[in-house]
């Protein structure tokens, strides 16, 4: 992830947008769930409410 954020901000004009839409579309999904999950998983007595 990080270096596609690298890429976004300083490639300026070398940016494949297909390939940027296509990441958002199918990869990023998986992404937000797994987060999700790791923010449900701290969730509880020791975590954050």
């Amino acid at each position: 992830m990080r270096g596609v954020r690298n890429q976004l901000v300083h490639g300026y004009f070398d940016i494949n947008l297909d390939l940027v839409w296509t990441t958002v579309t199918r990869d990023l999904p998986a992404v937000i769930l797994g987060v999700e999950a790791l923010v449900g998983a701290l969730k509880g007595p020791f975590g954050p409410e």
